[in-house]
């Protein structure tokens, strides 16, 4: 196809909106949080989001545990990740919006297709409009979120992309020149790395040295969990350079100034992902964040607004830059 969107199929009970041109299909699942549940290259037939095979998405209650009925994809969290209260009120594992059930409106405008998708959020009261984007031979898609305080009181918050890649032991991370901090509560099997330093080396107490951008295999049982701070500038990228082909979210650093990983090479049960997260702030405990400053608040009435993309290009081995024009360009 090479450009099309279609409300015909559904996926384990759930309402799909599937978009397609030539290089790519977007399938995506209101019901579940406005779950984009897989990005396939059409070409080499590549999907390059990571799905649990262990776990199906379906229709969450709010307060669902994440981690036990994680199924994959790309969710957003928002307004917080772990387990907090915000202003008195409490807000639920992972945030709001990835049990949301959303309303979705599919249109096609001749040269491109998409979905906008809505959804109030039912404790913050914020009203959040989502459009994605397939473009006629594009392997781009572009994201446009706006977020709005439709209550009486302005509303500090964390938000936060995640999307969950597949990857082996040929693949490889990239990212823009940044700081690593770690959480001291969740070090994973990075215990004796110092608490913060420049990407992409980890030079152990012992000497040893980890290059971060190099995934292990996933018989090496590994588990990351670090923050991404003063990134110079606005993306991230996972290669395949065995088969040469890359993926890149492309952001604007002033609204997502920290760029998070979650990463297990087999080192949490069993499975084998990374999670890409560009975050408006950091650390994962809330009381933290904003106790530092670096929480984000909405007045009253007031609207945040930015595009985000997430661009596949074939023939590259490694990322060293990803312009706004969505080109990877190669080391």
């Amino acid at each position: 196809m090479n450009l099309g969107v279609s409300t015909d199929w559904s996926l384990h009970g759930l309402r799909a909106v599937i978009l397609e041109n030539h290089s790519l299909r977007v399938v995506v699942l209101p019901e579940a949080g406005a779950k984009i549940w897989q990005i396939t290259h059409k070409p080499t037939d590549t999907d390059l989001l990571w799905n649990n095979p262990r776990t199906q998405p379906s229709r969450l209650p709010m307060n669902s545990r994440y981690d036990d009925v994680w199924s994959g994809g790309w969710d957003e969290l928002f307004p917080n990740d772990e387990v907090t209260l915000i202003d008195g009120e409490a807000y639920p594992d992972h945030g709001e919006l990835w049990t949301g059930q959303w309303h979705a409106e599919p249109f096609d405008r001749g040269d491109e297709v998409g979905v906008h998708l809505r959804y109030i959020t039912p404790i913050s009261a914020i009203a959040i409009e989502k459009t994605i984007v397939l473009k006629r031979d594009s392997a781009k898609i572009e994201f446009r979120h706006v977020f709005r305080n439709a209550g009486t009181a302005p509303f500090p918050f964390m938000w936060k992309l995640h999307p969950a890649l597949a990857v082996s032991e040929h693949h490889r991370i990239d990212f823009p020149a940044m700081k690593v901090i770690l959480e001291p509560n969740f070090p994973g099997t990075l215990v004796g790395a110092p608490p913060s330093f420049d990407w992409p080396h980890l030079r152990r107490e012992d000497g040893s040295t980890v290059d971060l951008r190099q995934i292990p295999a996933r018989e090496a049982r590994q588990l990351y969990f670090f923050y991404g701070t003063g990134i110079q500038a606005g993306w991230c990228a996972l290669t395949n350079t065995a088969t040469r082909l890359s993926c890149a979210l492309v952001f604007d650093p002033a609204i997502f100034s920290h760029c998070w990983l979650f990463a297990s090479y087999g080192g949490w049960r069993n499975h084998n992902v990374a999670v890409l997260e560009p975050c408006t702030g950091y650390p994962v405990n809330f009381d933290a964040m904003r106790a530092a400053g670096r929480h984000r608040t909405l007045a009253p009435g007031q609207s945040l607004a930015t595009d985000v993309a997430f661009v596949v290009q074939n023939g590259i081995d490694s990322a060293a830059h990803v312009g706004r024009d969505g080109i990877i360009r190669p080391a």
